[in-house]
């Protein structure tokens, strides 16, 4: 059995969650930041909190750098899923892709796009993915109920009570309209949350042996800031690690760039509720024929955009091991979204021609870019053999990435790629 514990962080500075693009010591450099935490960054941080209580290591004590190498071993390697954005007691998911919003040009309101696939008749065709018809005869043909240019303004984030509502297909335009104009009045109780807000500082470069600012070296850092009252929760696996759990940490600790400090703290038993799946959505798959998955955290898939299971026919058997056969039928995914990082420890020597005296310091490198599906991407699916029920039970909340043959990356443990289930049915 798995124990599971959850962690709050609460953070007290607008956090910088640096992208991929370059940042080098170039004046007027920005060092632009990601539109939301990514996982990766949490679980680092996390492991590193955690390993502060650890037996075997302590860097507080010893301050020795290995701290990174050991910690990124089998022997310490926690399993973390998330974050999840909790406001005023609700949860908060990135809005899905299969549904659109728009202004209407009659009354300016807010109004949305469901977004459904249908199927094609004998004859038709479908450009599919590529230049190339890539599986034309096999996706079906992307339909929304209305036809107009979305808009920026709308919101990025919707509670969990409406999105446990969407994923049962209980949601009409309707309903979408009545939401949606709370939120836009700014009513309380909103279902919904903006995009996070940006911070731009401007920095000046720093001499390190005088201390002082060094001339004509001015840079500029961007970060995001997490509504008030907002928190993040994340649950570790710590069933098969050698460190022990503190049951009363709390503690100030840097989170992201430029060290923005956050609150870590164990939380109650309470919120552990928020990875289980609710009854009505597990009744409502039971032997359903057509269910759909949303990614509530960017995913990793080894084919791009489509998961490595999935054969040339689209066609995934026994899907994330759980004895059921998935048909992808279609996917509603955004632009890539890029994920990197930094790599602490030793140089490899495979590297060392490239920046010799970053090997001498042995202080590491940037990691590649890696391009992942977004939160919020949907992929509709049939449910040719086995019971839905039993896939959504196994991979509720759960990571659903393909595992990364170069293990340079553990999406699985880092809580990339966790999915939710929903029903719906085909247009007509």
């Amino acid at each position: 059995m798995r124990l599971m514990q959850i962690l709050r962080i609460q953070p007290l500075d607008p956090l910088m969650i640096r992208d991929g693009r370059p940042f080098d010591m170039t004046p007027g450099i920005k060092a632009h930041s990601l539109s939301d935490v990514s996982p990766s960054v949490l679980a680092g941080t996390i492991r590193t909190v955690l390993g502060k209580y650890s037996k075997d290591v302590n860097p507080i004590i010893n301050g020795d750098r290995n701290i990174y190498r050991q910690l990124s071993s089998k022997k310490s390697k926690v399993v973390v899923r998330g974050p999840l954005y909790e406001k005023d007691g609700e949860i908060f998911y990135p809005v899905p892709q299969d549904v659109g919003f728009y202004h209407s040009t009659e009354n300016k309101k807010l109004g949305v796009d469901i977004r459904r696939p249908v199927q094609l008749l004998e004859g038709e065709g479908f450009y599919g993915i590529g230049t190339n018809g890539l599986y034309e005869n096999l996706l079906w043909l992307p339909m929304s109920k209305q036809v107009h240019k979305e808009t920026s303004e709308a919101p990025a984030y919707m509670s969990a009570t409406l999105m446990h509502q969407w994923l049962l297909d209980e949601l009409s335009q309707e309903d979408w309209g009545r939401e949606l104009k709370r939120w836009s009045e700014k009513q309380n109780g909103s279902h919904f949350i903006e995009k996070f807000p940006r911070e731009e500082r401007v920095h000046t470069a720093i001499d390190h042996t005088t201390y002082t600012a060094e001339d004509q070296k001015l840079f500029s850092t961007e970060s995001i800031i997490l509504p008030d009252g907002m928190s993040m929760l994340v649950a570790v696996d710590v069933s098969q690690s050698n460190i022990d759990w503190p049951r009363d940490l709390s503690l100030v600790h840097s989170l992201g760039g430029k060290r923005r400090l956050a609150h870590f703290s164990a939380d109650n038993h309470e919120t552990s509720a928020y990875w289980k799946c609710p009854e009505s959505i597990l009744n409502a798959v039971k032997e359903k024929t057509y269910i759909r998955m949303v990614l509530a955290t960017p995913a990793y898939f080894s084919k791009g955009w489509l998961p490595g299971g999935f054969n040339e026919e689209l066609v995934y058997e026994n899907a994330w091991e759980s004895g059921v056969n998935l048909r992808l039928l279609f996917a509603c995914i955004p632009r890539w979204q890029p994920v990197s990082g930094w790599r602490y420890g030793e140089i490899p020597e495979d590297h060392s021609k490239e920046n010799s005296a970053q090997k001498n310091e042995k202080t590491g490198r940037e990691k590649p870019v890696r391009r992942l599906v977004p939160a919020g991407s949907v992929y509709f699916f049939e449910v040719t053999k086995g019971n839905a029920e039993d896939l959504v039970k196994l991979k509720w909340l759960a990571s659903v990435s393909d595992e990364n043959r170069r293990k340079s990356a553990f999406d699985h443990e880092d809580g990339f790629g966790l999915a939710l289930w929903g029903v719906w049915e085909p247009s007509k």
